[in-house]
């Protein structure tokens, strides 16, 4: 399939999807996805009532549970899938698409599959955040361990965003999944793969998320709409770059201590800006990134990101014990750290963890509210 994305935008945009199903040539689709989402599609869109149904993954994706999706394409005749949802439903559609066209889970995992993977792929993202449908990457766990799925047909060649599916998601996912929009506009911002093209991306998904997010949780539709737009771009900006360490280390963070993808990111960014402002080859960037943001002093930043966690009322989890942190530690995989924009050791990211866990003054608490209360 082209890489040329067809896109439907705005409310009850819902309703396209047959539309866009038909310029990709699908008849039958699978539709991977919750049951709650799943059933607003088919309220938009009742032509896809007879299609074939699948919501039997994990919140974190098993690498396992893209073998009944690729199944039960297989058993119903299905042509193309169409994925609704958040990170889950569009990494396990993705899985399965993978799954489809290597000869196994095994080896698609190891990227045995071909260049062209014709089974065209609909996203419809159910949150605004992670920007899936923008990205040929997928997060599956085989056990404990990460795996990333990786190839340019495995980008969707369709998105419908429309925001009305944004109205009823809990409050605490909105929270983490604006947080997570906003970590990868910074990360792709900063890191070394950036592009001039990449970096208008993250700046427009860093200023949708910083100008819309108070509007956006209180019930504002217009900047709902803005919302699911940064998530986009954020997403089209880490299709070209990818993440940091922020992301890195965001991953055992969920699986050990819950916490939902977009608020462990934003547990540690604040920390790994403050390990670089001293450096003297990131002092430019941080100071373009600050202006950009609208705040004068690179010093600010990192206040001002946790004036944002404080305000969201988002916990800072309790310390771990010394051997908790050397886990989290090593389970890092050091190949996403590559494209940090500083060499990071394994004591660095230990001691990252350490400090984001250290927990605020009363004093250093109200500063950061203030930033973030008067930005």
């Amino acid at each position: 399939m082209s890489q040329y994305q067809i896109v439907r935008r705005g409310r009850g945009s819902l309703s396209k999807v047959p539309e866009v199903a038909e310029k990709l040539g699908i008849s039958r689709p699978l539709i991977v996805g919750s049951r709650h989402l799943t059933g607003a599609l088919l309220r938009k869109a009742p032509v896809l009532l007879s299609a074939p149904v699948f919501n039997d993954y994990h919140p974190n994706p098993e690498m396992a549970d893209a073998v009944p999706g690729a199944e039960l394409f297989r058993k119903s005749l299905c042509d193309g899938i169409i994925a609704i949802g958040g990170g889950s439903a569009m990494d396990t559609a993705k899985a399965v698409k993978a799954v489809l066209h290597a000869s196994s889970a095994e080896k698609a995992l190891e990227g045995c599959f071909p260049e062209e993977m014709k089974t065209p792929m609909i996203a419809i993202p159910g949150t605004a955040g992670t920007g899936a449908e923008a990205t040929q990457n997928a997060v599956v766990y085989v056990g404990d361990r990460k795996h990333s799925l990786s190839a340019p047909a495995l980008r969707p060649d369709g998105v419908i965003l429309d925001a009305d599916l944004l109205d009823t998601l809990p409050e605490y996912h909105k929270k983490s999944a604006a947080l997570d929009a906003l970590s990868q506009g910074i990360e792709s911002y900063w890191c070394h793969a950036a592009t001039e093209d990449s970096r208008v991306h993250a700046y427009l998904a860093i200023l949708g998320v910083l100008d819309n997010l108070k509007a956006y949780l209180a019930g504002d539709s217009h900047a709902a709409d803005e919302m699911l737009d940064a998530a986009f771009q954020s997403g089209k900006a880490i299709q070209v770059t990818r993440t940091t360490a922020a992301h890195a280390m965001s991953y055992q963070l969920t699986k050990k201590m819950g916490l939902a993808h977009g608020h462990a990111c934003m547990l540690t960014l604040p920390v790994l800006w403050e390990m670089m402002q001293d450096r003297e080859d990131m002092k430019d960037v941080l100071r373009d990134l600050s202006a950009k943001m609208r705040v004068g002093d690179p010093q600010m930043v990192p206040k001002l990101l946790r004036g944002i966690l404080l305000d969201l009322e988002m916990e800072i989890p309790t310390m771990p014990d010394g051997e908790t942190l050397t886990a989290l530690a090593d389970s890092v995989n050091t190949e996403r750290l590559g494209n940090h924009p500083v060499e990071m050791t394994k004591e660095d990211v230990r001691e990252a963890y350490r400090r984001a866990f250290v927990p605020m003054s009363e004093l250093e608490k109200q500063a950061c509210r203030d930033i973030w209360k008067y930005y």
